[in-house]
């Protein structure tokens, strides 16, 4: 599995941040210091790195309950696996947007003195006195308004709710085992949260949208920020195997995430 891709946001920041060095050099501005790089920069990789592995896991496992061949009573402790790296993958996609967020927040504050909301991609609380989100970017966030308050919701009933999920193996006409999911609240009646892949699959093409627009905001940015002239035809290409491509294919695969650029092959 291969993906080849202009907007991958850890290549973007690489290549800024070479830039960044390069001009800082021929006006000689920090020549013999190297510009310190921000933590949530460095940590945007990790993030994309985490939740790639267990994406690869929770597939292996959900690909073992599909498989209608093997009886449910040896499938137990596949079982329990894919609940827990379900739960991960949750956990994991917040971490990312969390990520996100703070090198959203940086680069405002950074060049325009802007403390953008800590929480950043829910709708704004008109009674609390913070900076108004520039209207360019709130553009972009009036988008991710829509589905992000969800996934706030769903993570924390995982982590302060104490709720859990549990897995619905449903068999459809052609005897093939389709994969839903649902809380295991306390307290609470189930909601079926529908199938697994193709809402994870909607989630990872919906952050993929959401790096795809910031891109393009971040090249008109840093042409007044710091005077670096850039655009999608000048941006350079990522090349992604494996378990790095793993988080394209889930949002083109299930999710239908399209986009010009992107060449990807199984």
């Amino acid at each position: 599995m291969k993906a080849i891709h202009k907007n991958d946001l850890s290549g973007y920041l690489s290549d800024w941040k070479m830039k960044m060095e390069i001009m800082n050099k021929l006006v000689k501005i920090g020549k013999n210091k190297p510009q310190p790089i921000p933590k949530t920069f460095q940590a945007i990789f990790t993030q994309n790195t985490d939740l790639r592995i267990v994406l690869r896991y929770l597939d292996l496992k959900l690909k073992i309950l599909e498989n209608n061949k093997l009886p449910f009573s040896k499938k137990y402790q596949d079982y329990a696996d894919a609940i827990v790296f379900l739960k991960v993958s949750y956990m994991f996609y917040r971490i990312l947007l969390d990520t996100l967020a703070g090198i959203i927040r940086h680069f405002y504050g950074e060049n325009e003195g802007i403390k953008l909301p800590h929480k950043l991609f829910l709708p704004p609380d008109k009674s609390k006195k913070t900076e108004k989100i520039p209207k360019d970017l709130s553009v972009i966030l009036d988008k991710v308004y829509i589905w992000f308050p969800e996934v706030k919701t769903r993570r924390d009933g995982l982590v302060h709710r104490c709720e859990s999920f549990l897995i619905l193996i449903e068999e459809n006409k052609s005897g093939i085992n389709i994969l839903k999911h649902s809380n295991r609240s306390y307290g609470n009646e189930f909601k079926n949260f529908g199938g697994i892949r193709e809402y994870i699959g909607f989630l990872l093409c919906e952050y993929q949208k959401l790096i795809d627009n910031l891109l393009d905001h971040f090249d008109s940015k840093f042409k007044i920020w710091y005077g670096i002239v850039a655009s999608n035809a000048s941006r350079l290409s990522s090349m992604m195997e494996w378990n790095s491509a793993n988080m394209l294919w889930w949002a083109v695969k299930y999710g239908g995430y399209k986009n010009p650029d992107l060449r990807f092959t199984e």
